[in-house]
């Protein structure tokens, strides 16, 4: 008996957001998003036919760490895997802490031939570690970074309700 695999079903059901880009680095250009699962919609709030031919920089914005996006593209030139952490945006504006992996996918001739990355919304995983850095140091500046982004969100989310 021969079992038939379907791809897609697994990719749409895994509990990590999943991204599939192009592989061109270059700007302005940069990579294209080819595909992204259930999960990535559910964290970003945006929909497929959003996010199809965009690049990832749609989820950028005033809080993402530019160095950790070098890093990014430098782990990808040289064909490695990357970890990393930032803030990326909600379709909404909410700012949330993303966890990601990403790594190159090779074709036959040895090349890359797409990148994939999973994603993870480690927000409230980092509250938590926050806070206890601020009992042990409540002037610790990453710390209170960390609380002003998500103030910075809720007082400008107040603002535009009640003006």
């Amino acid at each position: 008996m021969q079992l038939k695999f379907d791809w897609l079903i697994v990719l749409e059901n895994l509990r990590r957001g999943i991204m599939v880009t192009d592989v061109n680095l270059e700007p302005p250009r940069g990579p294209r998003i080819i595909y992204v699962n259930r999960a990535f919609l559910k964290m970003t709030g945006y929909s497929r036919d959003e996010l199809i031919g965009k690049t990832p920089r749609i989820l950028q914005g005033k809080h993402t760490d530019r160095s950790v996006l070098q890093r990014l593209k430098s782990a990808l030139q040289a064909r490695q895997v990357f970890h990393g952490q930032t803030w990326n945006y909600r379709k909404n504006g909410e700012p949330f802490m993303m966890n990601w992996t990403c790594y190159p996918i090779y074709g036959e001739r040895g090349k890359p031939i797409y990148f994939v990355s999973e994603h993870e919304d480690v927000t409230e995983l980092e509250e938590y570690r926050m806070k206890e850095r601020l009992l042990v140091n409540p002037f610790d500046p990453e710390a209170n970074q960390f609380f002003a982004v998500l103030r910075e969100h809720r007082e400008s989310k107040a603002r535009r309700h009640h003006p």
